[in-house]
């Protein structure tokens, strides 16, 4: 993990003419990447795959893109800040709490006649080959600047250096649809000659700005993600090579900059791998633990849970019978089949919509605290539901009616003190004082109800009108502002001061099942409800597919949200929410209604695999390597056959499970191959089915492999590894 500057002042002179570079050489894990300054562009030079760098090969692309707007008139030119570009420092300043290096290259830009404008371009190493870049933007005009398009990170990343231009070759995996409920739905593209974009501007997004690269022909990908959680562009350029940018995007200007001020945009997390997809993967997810994710408490990490609402046709308590009561029966059911956190769903066990520290006084007269008590000894974590930051519209009644739509905030003390804090049903956090209600309100939640995890929803459209690109507009120096920037760089420093005050509370974050599964919200939750479609085959699907890019135990699905007749055999339920990766979540319509109705045989299955997720599984899920055999894998997409197999093995190949199910719900065999063990060493092979256990060698496992057979009433088998002897 080092990096190099070379120019005026530094460890010698790259020179090309008169034209001093400044260049900077950054290598982490496998990869070096270059860039320098050539005729006044700060451009990406050469990418490679290893510690070889070949200046005869260099290349001339922008390492980012800059536009803006200096007056508000529609019919005034763009000015594309591509050049001009004067080179101040090159600097490492401390590392970041994870350990990370951290470079800044710093460049101003003379604007005539209104002053000039700064940019330091950050870049962290964390020793995976996924660097991490993001600019910082000062504005030194006198008069306000629209800041209407920025791709932090940009460039070539493959050149054509032969007659064979290797874009011919290349291949794109990102989100096939971006519709609810469809997250996940991961699949690949042939990209065209030329300029090819992908864009979401429909502000809540179920796909995300993520995408993997493939030259068929080196082996070689790049994979990379925005962290950004509302309307993007990604544009893939395929000519004498592939170039690629990617970027926040509004109908008018991102960000408007007024003199003196300071700006950091979303970050791009990109990395270049030599060796196949399973490595591709595995070095996004190494990067998100290492440099991305919140901490965690380890002994509330990956608790498995038991969802409660009232408010789906599927559940068994609705109405006046989601009471004390039946939640304290819900609780003994969980406990009795080994699960750990009870979950209040919501937000129908309020008094009103905002009336957060009030429950509904019929059906919790005691409020909450008997439902923690009772929770707590019986051995569970408790959690419920909010939607602080607001999201729904509809009947502003302070009380719930069976059937009811949710009122908004118009009986809520806090909208009668200050109106202009909302949007309609939204909490606009960038009002003056809006983000620090939230925050304080945050705490007050987690305090008064002794939460020990915390689930955070934004149900509806964040802000108003709805339509592409949309988004409630600030006015400043004339111009319109979209207020996603500002609104969410409030929403993640709530929440990043809120951990900060409550390292043992687990926030979950559930945004209409779920519009935010960027980056950005990963760094500010533990957990993240995957989908409001529980059922088969889909979930499964969709969890190879979100697995893509994402370390699958941040992710919470509630198996059995569903018609039940789009549930399996029962194992394969319990397969699929504790051992396809993530952090098992039941939906109350899973179990039957109390523990009376739960026969011996229903409780055994649930604590056998309770049993070996606690004691197996769960130990590696922090560190766990991910494989997609199928149906995600380095040719296929989600729907891609009939069978689901991923595996999971532990950094040392000492342990490690395969997940294998048959989608199709009929009679079938797969072959399964695995690739994550060691070829040198024995391991005893368990297969859950049956309990059969068998000893080979690696070697042998991965080059034969063996057969997986299913069937209609049992569709899957869990295999685990384990070394026997070194």
């Amino acid at each position: 993990m080092t990096w190099e500057s070379h120019g005026v002042g530094y460890n010698g002179d790259s020179v090309t003419g008169d034209t001093s570079e400044h260049e900077v050489r950054y290598s982490t894990g496998p990869i070096t990447y270059v860039e320098s300054l050539c005729a006044g562009r700060w451009c990406g030079r050469y990418w490679s795959a290893g510690q070889h760098v070949d200046p005869g090969q260099y290349w001339q692309t922008a390492a980012f893109e800059l536009r803006l707007r200096l007056t508000p008139s529609v019919e005034a030119a763009e000015l594309v800040a591509d050049d001009d570009w004067q080179w101040r420092s090159t600097r490492e300043i401390e590392r970041t709490d994870r350990g990370a290096r951290h470079i800044i290259v710093e460049l101003s830009r003379a604007i005539a006649p209104d002053g000039g404008l700064a940019v330091a371009v950050h870049t962290l190493l964390d020793g995976t080959a996924v660097l991490t870049r993001w600019l910082e933007i000062t504005s030194h005009c006198r008069k306000p600047i629209a800041l209407t398009g920025v791709a932090p990170w940009a460039g070539r990343l493959w050149a054509r250096t032969s007659a064979v231009d290797p874009s011919d070759r290349v291949r794109l995996g990102h989100a096939l649809r971006k519709e609810v409920p469809w997250e996940g739905w991961f699949g690949w593209t042939a990209l065209a000659p030329g300029i090819n974009v992908f864009r979401n501007d429909t502000d809540r997004l179920w796909d995300d700005p993520y995408f993997v690269l493939h030259d068929e022909a080196s082996d070689e990908y790049f994979i990379g993600q925005l962290a950004w959680p509302a309307n993007y562009s990604m544009t893939f350029n395929r000519q004498d090579g592939l170039a690629c940018s990617v970027e926040p995007v509004a109908p008018k200007a991102l960000r408007v900059l007024t003199s003196g001020e300071t700006i950091r945009t979303p970050a791009v997390h990109l990395g270049y791998v030599k060796g196949g997809f399973d490595t591709a993967v595995q070095s996004m997810h190494d990067h998100i633990r290492r440099t991305v994710l919140p901490t965690h408490t380890p002994e509330r990490a990956f608790r498995s849970e038991y969802l409660v609402p009232e408010d789906w046709i599927f559940c068994h308590y609705r109405g006046d019978a989601f009471n004390e009561a039946n939640m304290k029966r819900c609780i003994d059911l969980a406990a009795a089949v080994g699960l750990e956190v009870f979950i209040l769903d919501g937000p129908t066990w309020v008094s009103g919509y905002g009336n957060w520290l009030t429950p509904h006084p019929a059906r919790f007269p005691r409020g909450l605290a008997p439902l923690v008590e009772h929770a707590h000894q019986r051995g569970l974590l408790f959690g419920a539901y909010f939607e602080t930051e607001g999201g729904r519209d509809g009947d502003t009644s302070a009380t719930w009616d069976a059937g009811s739509r949710i009122g908004c905030w118009a009986d809520t003390t806090i909208f009668r003190q200050h109106p202009e804090w909302f949007i309609r049903a939204n909490l606009d956090l960038t009002a003056p004082g809006a983000a620090d209600y939230l925050e304080a309100e945050l705490g007050r939640i987690i305090e008064h109800y002794r939460l020990d995890l915390y689930r955070h929803d934004a149900n509806g459209i964040v802000f108003y009108p709805p339509g592409p690109g949309a988004g409630q507009t600030l006015r400043q120096g004339r111009f319109t502002e979209s207020d996603y920037w500002r609104y969410y760089e409030a929403l993640y420093a709530v929440f990043e001061r809120v951990h900060a005050r409550y390292p043992n509370v687990i926030l979950q974050q559930a945004a209409a099942g779920n519009f935010r599964l960027d980056l950005a919200s990963a760094g500010a939750f533990h957990e993240h409800f995957a989908t409001d479609r529980g059922g088969y085959p889909w979930a499964y699907r969709m969890l190879s597919g979100l697995s893509v890019f994402l370390p699958p135990e941040i992710l919470v699905n509630a198996f059995g949200l569903c018609d039940p007749a789009h549930l399996p055999d029962l194992d394969t339920t319990l397969r699929g929410a504790y051992a396809l990766g993530a952090t098992p979540m039941f939906f109350t319509a899973m179990l039957p209604k109390s523990a009376d109705e739960l026969t011996a045989e229903i409780q055994q299955r649930y604590l056998h695999h309770a049993h070996l997720y606690k004691s197996f599984i769960r130990p590696l899920l922090a560190t766990s390597r991910v494989y997609h055999h199928a149906p995600v894998n380095a040719t296929g997409s989600v729907e891609s056959g009939d069978w689901l197999a991923m595996e999971f093995m532990a950094p040392d190949r000492g342990q490690g499970w395969a997940t294998i199910v048959h989608l199709a719900q009929t009679d079938g065999t797969y072959r399964f191959k695995p690739r994550g063990l060691d070829g040198s060493r024995e391991y005893a092979v368990t297969f859950d089915n049956t309990g059969r256990v068998e000893t080979a060698s690696g070697w042998d496992l991965m080059r034969s492999g063996f057969e997986i057979r299913a069937g209609p009433d049992r569709c899957s088998e869990l295999v685990l590894f384990e070394v026997t002897y070194e």
